[in-house]
């Protein structure tokens, strides 16, 4: 049982991070955090990271969050007005990676067509590469950076596990995992957002991530193994039901402007047909220390904004106007719900399974884009994401 960790940009150093300048005026002596921020060169990419890249695809400007830890990549960016996912195609070679494009639904699904792909190189402190949909290729090239406004996090994973009758070679077993990240860094900014990322996984008092994660891991298998003897049936065995998991996952959605959107994936199987599975947003305003709420951005009442939600769902999951929503949801309607996040597109809604659909239908993600919004946008949220409306 081991805790893997590794610092953001894991041997970069970042010049002036943290480091202050005096303001020569006589009036002012307020100590201020430089903002230029270098990315040294890493021969290889690393094993373990969480690195925020910024540059283009064919013609379009992105911003694009990538994680790793081992051979699994999952990343997140903004293309053509719509929020994409990454996950791992195939590891050419340490430095030769493909990446396929997914929306949070594909993650827990192989039908449907494989999405578009991203051919990468690493090159030092830039992935270049291209971006290949069919016949069509678009030339890419992505540089590491932090602006002002932006956070670096180190990434690490954990695993336990124990079986259900310890002698057994293919004894039942619970396996529990977390992937998680932690802000790098001691300001006071810094050191809040850690607070409410602990306070997530619930681990908020304990003495650090370390202490916390193996706390929480181990409450699981003891709880495990007090369900061990009521798992049994008549004939004293365990089935393949008694085979439990449950994994936590950390990702960055969004990071710039003094805004992090942080992403928590929790993925339970405790019995039954199969696992359940919940992604819960968080939008941090860590500039100003604030869990954001919907109304920090909008100000609209529940009915008109449910209109632009359902006006987009039909849209985006190509429902025609004369059929009911329905043909793909529990009810003819679908309000906004707490569970959003933003980028410099719109602002999206997560709908986990369950809650407006069937299982079958993944998760939903409906994504209003600024232009239905514009009357309704606070203008200090807008300045703060330099919006061009």
């Amino acid at each position: 049982m081991k805790l893997f960790l590794s610092t953001i940009c894991l041997s970069a150093l970042i010049a002036g991070c943290h480091s202050t300048e005096k303001n020569t005026s006589a009036n002012d002596t307020t100590a201020k955090e430089a903002v230029s921020r270098r990315v040294a060169v890493q021969e290889h990419l690393p094993k373990r990271f969480y690195k925020r890249f910024q540059g283009i695809i064919g013609d379009r400007n992105v911003v694009l969050n990538l994680s790793r830890t081992g051979n699994n990549f999952t990343g997140t960016y903004d293309y053509n007005g719509t929020q994409v996912n990454l996950i791992t195609d195939t590891i050419i070679n340490q430095d030769s990676i493909i990446l396929t494009e997914s929306s949070l639904a594909d993650r827990y699904s192989s039908e449907g067509p494989a999405g578009p792909k991203l051919q990468l190189k690493w090159t030092g402190t830039v992935l270049s590469g291209l971006r290949v949909q069919g016949k069509e290729k678009s030339i890419l090239r992505l540089e590491e950076g932090y602006p002002e406004g932006s956070y670096t996090f180190n990434i690490a994973s954990y695993q336990d596990s124990i079986k259900a009758i310890p002698k057994l070679k293919n004894s039942p077993q619970a396996v529990i995992s977390y992937e998680y990240l932690t802000p790098a860094g001691k300001t006071p900014e810094v050191l809040w957002l850690d607070k409410q990322l602990r306070n997530i996984i619930k681990i908020l008092n304990a003495p650090s991530w370390d202490a916390g994660i193996k706390a929480d891991a181990k409450s699981y298998l003891n709880a495990y193994r007090a369900e061990i003897p009521d798992m049994k049936d008549e004939e004293g065995k365990l089935g393949a039901t008694a085979n439990y998991s449950r994994g936590q996952q950390f990702y960055m959605q969004y990071n710039g402007g003094g805004f992090a959107i942080v992403k928590h994936l929790v993925d339970d199987y405790s019995g039954g047909a199969h696992n359940n599975y919940g992604t819960t947003l968080y939008c941090f305003d860590v500039k100003n220390q604030k869990h954001l709420a919907l109304t920090d951005l909008v100000n609209i009442d529940s009915v008109s904004l449910q209109k632009l939600v359902e006006k987009n769902f039909r849209i985006q999951y190509k429902v025609k106007p004369n059929e009911a929503l329905t043909t793909q949801l529990f009810d003819d309607h679908l309000a906004a719900n707490k569970n959003f996040f933003f980028d410099t597109s719109g602002i999206a809604f997560l709908y986990n399974p369950y809650e407006v659909a069937s299982f079958a239908q993944g998760q939903i993600v409906v994504s209003v884009p600024y232009k239905d919004l514009k009357k309704y946008l606070n203008p200090s949220f807008v300045k703060r994401l330099e919006l061009n409306l």
